[in-house]
């Protein structure tokens, strides 16, 4: 099993930006800081059967993504793993030059379209009630 520090020390993460409130200009003094990323799994562990999709410290404001992982997230429209092709640059901790090949504009579809008009409906409705 992987840690954050396990990655990091084996040179395996290919991006690593500060997220949430931070990233966003909306902490407060006693927010704390939540890091998201991408790694790559060595050969060996990424054909084995011990595949890590996802590692995480035991707060998960740590939370970093295997990159077939972070692919099928980001097919799927999954709003966490865009917003980190939408990072600000002065909250991206580190960027492998392979990871410049991802932009956030060859993900969004219409079934992102379909899925963020269906959740602010939903939230519209709630807020309603």
């Amino acid at each position: 099993m992987f840690t954050i520090a396990d990655l990091r020390q084996r040179g395996l993460i290919l991006f690593e930006a500060i997220s949430g409130s931070r990233a966003y200009g909306t902490n407060l003094p006693h927010s704390d800081t939540d890091l998201k990323g991408v790694f790559i799994l060595p050969e060996t562990e990424f054909y084995g059967l011990d595949y890590v999709p996802q590692v995480a410290n035991e707060t998960n404001n740590e939370v970093f993504y295997e990159l077939r992982r972070f692919v099928e997230l980001l097919l799927k429209s999954n709003p966490t793993v865009l917003e980190l092709l939408g990072t600000p640059a002065d909250c991206v901790v580190f960027r492998h030059p392979l990871f410049e090949e991802f932009r956030a504009e060859d993900f969004l579809s219409k079934l992102c379209r379909i899925c963020y008009s269906s959740d602010s409906q939903s939230a519209g409705a709630e807020q309603e009630n």
